[in-house]
């Protein structure tokens, strides 16, 4: 029998560069599984439950809502999903993740309805149960008791609950120029208008934080520094005193939750006026609401 044979032959290199080309894909499958366990993309995260934080389904603004699922440790962002498309959600960034739970604060008129996750790969979770949102405690302390008057005048102590006094350089003129007085209460502590007035600036600053200006009837201005959450109210808009604008937090140039608090004359918060030292007010109006 005749035998066709070319060893070494260019031929036979050729086909075994085929056979070596053809077995590459199947090669690198399988390294894939044998390294990544054949996950080629990441789990979608999912959602089964979310619940305040005394456990209700009712959960108010300001408050830890606690969301169980899975996937949950690279959650970026929760979306409070609203009823009229895109326009009414609220976007907020979780305060603690892990594998099966993400914790995020009820951000300020979020609407009631369900909720979703963002991971940090931008992968959206499933629709998640539905939470229903309620408004903040009211103050404890009745809007009725305040006024209009120019500085010195009656007004409510703007926190509503168990507070300290600072000291050193807490008082105004303290360190770095200390332009107001720092009242250290819990963080989530109620903050109330102390006097009615017009909201002159509601925003957010580096060393001040989430802070809220208020100018009086007289000219004369308030300013409520380091709210743990941007203000409920919004510049332009009349608020009475004793309103609810707002929680003492941290935010900005802070150590410890502690609202600084500045009281200005007229024609106002950097708009001509001068700091003053607001102690003396701020006592009057502590001692006012003990009494």
């Amino acid at each position: 029998m005749f035998r066709f044979s070319l060893p070494g032959s260019p031929i036979r290199a050729a086909v075994a560069a085929l056979c070596l080309v053809l077995a590459l894909p199947a090669f690198a499958a399988a390294h894939s599984r044998a390294t990544s366990g054949g996950a080629a993309m990441p789990e979608r995260p999912e959602l089964t439950e979310a619940r305040c934080a005394d456990g209700k389904l009712a959960c108010p603004e300001g408050e830890m809502l606690r969301i169980k699922g899975e996937y949950l440790e690279t959650a970026r962002a929760v979306i409070f999903l609203g009823a009229r498309g895109s326009q009414d959600d609220r976007r907020v960034s979780p305060t603690a993740r892990s594998p099966h739970r993400v914790v995020v604060r009820v951000p300020a008129a979020a609407p009631s309805g369900r909720v979703r996750v963002v991971a940090a790969d931008g992968t959206v979770s499933t629709v998640g149960p539905r939470i229903r949102v309620i408004a903040p405690p009211a103050p404890a302390t009745p809007p009725s008791s305040a006024t209009q008057g120019p500085v010195g005048a009656d007004g409510i102590f703007p926190i509503q609950g168990r507070y300290e006094w600072g000291t050193g350089t807490n008082h105004f003129g303290g360190a770095r120029n200390h332009q107001g007085e720092d009242v250290f209460a819990k963080c989530g502590t109620p903050l109330v208008a102390a006097v009615s007035g017009q909201v002159a600036i509601s925003k957010y600053h580096d060393a001040a934080g989430n802070y809220v200006v208020i100018n009086t009837a007289d000219g004369t201005s308030h300013a409520y520094m380091h709210l743990r959450d941007p203000s409920s109210v919004r510049k332009g808009q009349r608020v009475r005193g004793g309103q609810a604008i707002g929680f003492v937090g941290e935010t900005g140039r802070a150590s410890g939750c502690h609202l600084h608090f500045e009281l200005w004359t007229a024609p106002g918060w950097y708009e001509g006026g001068e700091p003053i030292d607001p102690l003396p007010t701020l006592e009057r109006w502590a001692n006012a609401s003990a009494g």
